[in-house]
């Protein structure tokens, strides 16, 4: 196979010279279609990746990997040794710890809203530390104040410094009565994750001070979190600190937590990248429609190339190559809109959403060279396929039926 000819031919064939009147629309029209169909592509999927990344680490930001409850949600004793003998009895465990939380009511000035108290350990500090705003930013709060989400926060007109009331009511079950028990503390300083879920109804505190809000004993707990090293294991590590634990107590995880959405990211992901796929095969078939006109506008030159020895599979290839061209330069425009379109949305926000039915306040947006190298080898491989039939065409033309033509 002569490899000088056919790049010689094809620069002669895809010069911009030789590309006239209805075969210039076509080029530009092949060029263009699968731009939008690779950025079509490309986007929905970092769309979809980004929502399920997003949700994740959030989610371990505030919940860890497995939560342990007690049926009855009550408080048990000596926590301490529950967790030290889970990390022992289960390798997959990275740590774990006591953890107490208490559904109160926060008051401050005439407003009064329900939250979700938590107590912080040293790893929901570390996770909490980037999205901290205040004076305990960098040290973790004191053992006398709270953090509130930055919605909380500005809906009930509190500031850093200012003093909140907790309400605990509890429940006294010999003489059936509620017994309230106000406390005051304060606010250390904000968080915001940028979901409506958790910066509108969580706070944070010392679990010292938790404790002392729910009346527990020094070595008592009301829940364990877990956090594991490889989180594709998640499904056999709860099945065995089930077994490990036992009656009462039963694995919450965070997948749990958020089973609608993630459930609503895995529905989509099937559909929504094939019927995409669809677009970006339309627009390869483009190509196919310029190789079939420049076909037609070179039939003579095909002939003449043909007469003077050109083989068939050199034909071929010669169109196989202006397809794979148009085809390369296509995916290197739509791969870099699409890179473009994700490091503006991924570090300038760009696209808001209503985080009270998205779960974020900006559109979520993962940047994987995965995803980039599947789609533009999906996209050649299309195009070998499109493109092999006109070039299968042209090198069948036989040079007198070509040469006759051509008159």
């Amino acid at each position: 196979m002569n490899f000088e000819a056919i790049r010689y031919i094809v620069r002669k064939f895809y010069s911009k010279a030789n590309r006239k009147g209805f075969a210039k629309f076509a080029w530009w029209a092949s060029i263009i279609s699968i731009v939008l169909g690779v950025v079509a592509l490309i986007v929905s999927i970092s769309i979809l990746d980004g929502f399920q990344s997003a949700i994740q680490e959030n989610a371990v930001r505030f919940t860890s990997h497995i939560k342990v409850f007690t049926f009855d949600r009550k408080p048990f004793e000596q926590a301490d040794s529950i967790v030290n003998n889970l990390i022992k009895v289960v390798p997959e465990i990275s740590s774990a710890y006591p953890s107490v939380s208490s559904e109160v009511i926060i008051r401050y000035k005439n407003f009064v809203e329900g939250i979700s108290l938590q107590s912080l350990n040293p790893m929901k500090i570390k996770n909490l530390r980037e999205i901290v705003i205040g004076s305990q930013k960098n040290n973790g709060i004191s053992s006398e104040g709270i953090i509130l989400g930055k919605m909380l926060a500005k809906r009930i007109g509190a500031k850093i410094g200012d003093t909140v009331v907790i309400l605990k009511i509890d429940f006294n079950e010999a003489s059936n009565e509620f017994h309230p028990n106000f406390f005051k503390f304060p606010v250390a300083g904000f968080f915001e994750s940028g979901m409506a879920k958790y910066d509108d109804v969580f706070a944070f505190a010392d679990e010292e001070l938790i404790k002392r809000i729910n009346k527990y004993s020094t070595s008592s707990a009301n829940s364990i979190e877990i956090y594991l090293k490889d989180l594709n294991k998640i499904d056999s590590v709860v099945k065995k600190i089930e077994t490990v634990l036992g009656y009462p107590f039963y694995c919450f995880t965070y997948y749990d937590l958020h089973s609608s959405i993630f459930a609503w990211i895995e529905l989509q992901k099937e559909p929504i990248p094939i019927v995409l796929s669809l677009i970006t095969i339309v627009a390869v078939f483009n190509v196919a429609t310029f190789l079939l006109i420049n076909i037609v506008e070179k039939t003579r030159d095909i002939g003449i190339l043909s007469t003077l020895g050109l083989k068939p599979r050199e034909i071929v290839m010669v169109f196989l190559t202006i397809g794979y061209k148009i085809a390369l330069l296509g995916s290197i425009i739509g791969g870099s809109i699409s890179l473009l379109f994700s490091l503006l949305q991924k570090y300038f926000k760009i696209i808001h959403l209503d985080s009270k039915i998205y779960y974020f306040d900006s559109l979520p947006i993962s940047i994987e060279l995965m995803t980039y190298v599947i789609v533009l080898f999906f996209t050649f491989l299309v195009t070998f396929f499109a493109a092999f039939i006109p070039s299968l065409i042209a090198s069948r033309l036989k040079p007198v039926d070509v040469l006759r033509f051509a008159k």
